[in-house]
């Protein structure tokens, strides 16, 4: 099981690597602080949790969800089933300026069946879908601007393939409007 994720696992690591890289970059040859206190953001993390309910993504799934937003200094985005085997959804992301073509070219052949939807507001988008240990597996990825926006969906059998689909392109659509709505648009 773990290998057949092996290349969806190795997008994430590339691209929260990117991120990593690229505000290392960002940060030169500067000092590292001295003050604790100096090293807290003073501006708000970007959480894809902020363009997203509980109420909406239970609403696509068909069923009760409950969000875990994390906190302002460590921001999460994850929606849990409410009653036991029901799908579970979370969101991450990344600023890469190079952009998900690029991105995606690093990624070499996925397991699955790659898609192409079309997401109001995105300059990008694509979605994997995979069958595994009989649970159904989709990421979907959205990039406005330099903003590149991953969604995971997990639901064990018996699923509904075409409800679990419709939920990831909604939470895809409502992360896009979402990042034309703030500081990453351009």
């Amino acid at each position: 099981m773990a290998e057949r994720h092996l290349p969806l696992r190795r997008l994430g690591s590339l691209l929260v690597g990117l991120g990593l890289a690229t505000t290392l970059a960002a940060c030169g040859g500067e000092a590292p602080a001295t003050d604790p206190a100096a090293a807290v953001p003073t501006t708000p993390l970007w959480n894809p949790c902020d363009g997203l309910t509980a109420e909406g993504v239970g609403e696509v799934l068909g069923a009760d969800v409950t969000m875990d937003a994390g906190r302002p200094a460590a921001p999460r985005c994850a929606f849990a089933p409410a009653e036991e085997g029901g799908a579970a959804i979370d969101a991450n992301y990344v600023l890469f300026p190079a952009g998900l073509d690029e991105a995606w070219d690093t990624m070499g052949q996925l397991d699955g069946a790659v898609t192409n939807p079309t997401i109001p507001l995105a300059d990008d988008a694509r979605m994997v879908v995979n069958v595994d240990g009989g649970s159904l597996l989709i990421t979907g990825f959205v990039q406005n601007d330099d903003l590149i926006q991953v969604v995971n969906l997990v639901d064990p059998a018996p699923y509904d393939r075409a409800v679990d689909l419709r939920a990831v392109r909604q939470v895809m659509t409502d992360l896009s409007a979402h990042a034309e709505d703030s500081a990453f648009s351009g």
